[in-house]
């Protein structure tokens, strides 16, 4: 029975770790809180079967603690499933569409596929042997889950940023013909070098974080060493952004005439 605890708890930590950062409030986080309920249910089932069955190992007893494991294994991929849909949808729900960005959301459909199947094959588990096998393939595919999920999660945070630049950028074509006649005004045109500069710095950092995060591979893949890379490149992105902004307004506010 031993690999019955084993499977049924080993990617609880990652996955309540993974949910953190998820912040969609749609019917897929529903969805992923009621499966997690469901989880957290037939895994407290599962523990008392289990000990029935170490304390008195008898077929009858196997059974049942094979048939909860069945139980809380489906609950588990159907909230696994959910919550890669959520994490889907807040890469996605920006309507940007950049190289890192699509390749996530696609990765994600294939992750949440890959779940909901799983879901349905726990319901041919029949004999521990069954269990231990689904155990040993599942480890093995969903190894390559956690770099896909990390990059996705940062191709959330790129999506944002891209959006928040492509609104500054609508907002400075507005106002750019506006600025034509006084444009050679020393002040209006350090600012309109500002915004050039900054645009270029921050597309230059969004393509090379982009880029970090497409090359990242298992063999060199350390997920916290990236986070804290990636964040700080991330805080760094959205200070430019922050300012470019303000440089916008500052010549909407005091140059344009309204």
């Amino acid at each position: 029975m031993k690999k019955f605890f084993l499977f049924v708890i080993l990617t609880l930590p990652i996955f309540l770790g993974l949910v953190q950062n998820a912040r969609a409030q749609n019917t897929h986080l529903s969805d992923y809180q009621y499966q997690l309920d469901q989880y957290r249910r037939y895994y407290a089932e599962y523990s008392n079967f289990k000990a029935d069955y170490l304390a008195r190992p008898t077929l009858d007893n196997e059974q049942k603690a094979i048939i909860s494991a069945k139980q809380a294994i489906n609950a588990r991929e159907l909230a696994w499933a959910s919550f890669v849909l959520v994490l889907s949808d807040t890469v996605s729900d920006t309507g940007v569409s950049y190289p890192v960005i699509d390749k996530a959301v696609a990765d994600l459909a294939e992750i949440a596929k890959y779940h909901f199947g799983q879901a349905v094959a726990a319901g041919s588990i029949v004999t521990r042997a069954d269990l231990t096998a689904f155990t040993k393939n599942e480890l093995k595919i969903t190894a390559g889950h956690k770099l896909v999920l990390t990059q996705a999660q940062v191709a959330g945070k790129l999506a944002r940023l891209i959006k928040f630049q492509i609104d500054a950028k609508m907002a400075y074509d507005s106002i750019l013909p506006k600025l034509e006649t006084i444009k050679d005004e020393v002040s209006v045109q350090n600012g309109l070098d500002q915004i050039q500069t900054g645009s270029q710095q921050i597309n230059d950092q969004i393509s090379a974080l982009a880029k970090k995060t497409t090359d990242l591979n298992m063999e060199n893949f350390s997920r916290d060493t990236f986070y804290t890379n990636s964040t700080e490149t991330l805080t760094s992105i959205r200070t430019n952004v922050g300012r470019l902004v303000n440089v916008i307004i500052d010549l909407d506010t005091n140059y344009v005439r309204h």
